[in-house]
């Protein structure tokens, strides 16, 4: 009880007209004693009935008690505290990672690789709503990471990723396309986006893989990882068949930023499973279950009439 507190303290204030009203009909004295000024006693006592003055202060004590129940269930009692779902806006997107021999050229400092981690770092290090996952491929596609709210956690593994760890050579896109989009329904969403970080210009295959994921709510952009921007066109066929965009390689997060924020789909909203938030429950209802019983016997008959008489 050492949270006890009221929700709606002003109410308590009714409580001053309350003790006055109350106050005045007890110390009110009765119609039947008007009688004693015009008959004598010893004859008052067989014209009356008794207790009517103790019957009169029953009928005034019940009213009281009533309201006085009713003005605490107003003002909301609490002592305890209940969990109130939140709502996330979950925007899954999964990050595909070109680790092709191909991203080892030096034409930007101080390789291909290491400038995607940058721009990886910054995108799984910010405040950015949603989810992200990562996958990285050559010839065949491994997943670094599924799902997650913790991008943190995605970014300490940035450091590990190299040619050399991957088993298989080559690259091939598509299969690494459907594979990020598994991702995405497997977390439970029906749509979300890829980002693709690549050197190579996609070929038909990777195309018509991102028009079908297109057309099952699942879009598909890609930032080409290299020096001369001038063959960001090469791309483009891929970004118009997935419903994306060809972002610019940037010395910022910018780019990222308004990519994430803009989203053919509408985001989607998810029950939070850790940031309930604690709301106090009003307790008042408690409290109308006396005001009611104290109440009932103004419904019997003549029963107001003890106030007068």
């Amino acid at each position: 009880m050492a949270d006890f507190h009221f929700l709606r303290p002003y109410w308590l204030i009714a409580l001053l007209p309350l003790i006055g009203l109350f106050w005045r009909l007890w110390r009110q004295r009765a119609l039947s004693q008007a009688w004693s000024a015009v008959c004598d006693a010893h004859l008052l006592a067989h014209l009356l009935r008794g207790q009517g003055e103790s019957r009169r202060h029953l009928a005034v004590l019940c009213l009281f008690l009533s309201a006085l129940f009713a003005i605490l269930a107003l003002s909301g009692p609490v002592w305890s505290r209940l969990p109130v779902p939140t709502w996330d806006v979950k925007q899954p997107t999964v990050v595909l990672l070109d680790l092709s021999d191909s991203m080892m050229a030096n034409d930007v400092t101080p390789n291909r690789l290491t400038r995607a981690k940058f721009v990886l770092h910054d995108l799984f290090s910010g405040t950015h709503a949603g989810q992200f996952g990562l996958v990285v491929f050559t010839s065949q596609p491994f997943v670094v990471s599924p799902l997650t709210e913790d991008g943190k956690t995605i970014d300490a593994l940035l450091q590990t990723l190299s040619p050399e760890i991957m088993p298989v050579s080559g690259r091939e896109l598509s299969t690494a396309l459907e594979q990020g989009a598994n991702l995405i329904r497997q977390a439970g969403f029906n749509q979300g986006k890829l980002l693709v970080l690549t050197a190579t210009p996609p070929d038909a295959k990777a195309d018509a893989m991102a028009k079908k994921l297109s057309g099952q709510s699942i879009d598909t952009s890609v930032m080409p990882i290299m020096a001369d921007q001038s063959m960001a066109a090469m791309f483009q066929p891929l970004a118009k068949a997935g419903r994306g965009s060809v972002l610019p390689f940037p010395d910022n997060d910018n780019e990222l930023v308004n990519w994430l924020q803009s989203s053919n789909n509408r985001p989607q909203l998810a029950r939070s499973e850790q940031n309930d938030v604690p709301v106090w429950r009003d307790e008042g209802r408690w409290f109308l279950l006396p005001a009611l019983l104290f109440l009932l016997p103004v419904f019997r008959r003549g029963w107001l009439l003890r106030m007068d008489s």
